[in-house]
């Protein structure tokens, strides 16, 4: 039985995909939420294997929570659900581990479908959500943030994907409230990955991790 969170601030769109699940035998909805805030406080106690959550709640967005529940829960799917496939957002969702973006406009078939595709470890994309991920994949080459990341792996200094996204930024010489932005994170969580960035390199003051990071990549990349 695959058991299934919603979460959503539409209540109508709620009570209608839990109609629809309800329905089908091998699937169960184990609870709602209306924001992110009570889909983390709910898989505190609640075993899930997949969650349905729209990116735009109040109080805490879905990519919010996406950010929270991987790390503390990375077994469990996380679909996330929108009207509109923002860049940015699509982005960010799977950048912070979302297991797939579907438009709420799909049809039922397709959506039990994605539940049972995500439940299996496949990675689940609609539409212009596949559009907008290709686009970034035809322009992909190695990075500088990859190659910053090699760069601390030949170190010993080993980062988590986060923590990379932080150090990239840090070396751009981003200020912490606009990492905070550009990751949908607050100020403070950004101070603390900052601090175990500043632990891992072994430099604690900001101009001489810039320096250091630097110095790690070739000129011309």
């Amino acid at each position: 039985m695959i058991r299934i969170l919603l979460a959503d601030d539409q209540r109508l769109f709620t009570e209608g995909v839990r109609a629809l699940i309800e329905q089908i035998d091998d699937m169960e909805v184990v609870g709602t939420a209306s924001d992110g805030e009570e889909a983390v406080r709910f898989m505190d106690h609640s075993e899930t294997d997949v969650i349905l959550m729209d990116i735009h709640m109040p109080r805490v967005n879905g990519i919010i929570a996406t950010t929270h529940l991987k790390d503390n829960y990375p077994d469990v799917k996380i679909i996330l659900l929108t009207s509109y496939a923002d860049e940015d957002l699509v982005i960010a969702g799977f950048i912070w581990g979302a297991d797939g973006f579907l438009s709420k406009s799909l049809d039922a078939t397709r959506l039990i479908q994605s539940i049972r595709n995500a439940y299996d470890d496949q990675v689940v994309i609609s539409g212009e959500a596949a559009r907008i991920l290709a686009k970034k994949i035809q322009g992909f080459k190695y990075s500088k943030k990859q190659l910053l990341g090699r760069e601390l792996d030949k170190r010993y200094i080993h980062m988590t994907r986060r923590e990379l996204d932080i150090t990239y930024l840090i070396m751009k010489e981003t200020t912490n409230k606009h990492i905070a932005q550009q990751l949908f994170l607050s100020e403070g969580t950004i101070k603390n990955y900052i601090s175990e960035i500043y632990n891992k390199i072994d430099i604690h003051h900001r101009k001489e991790v810039i320096v250091y990071l630097r110095g790690l990549l070739p000129e011309n990349t």
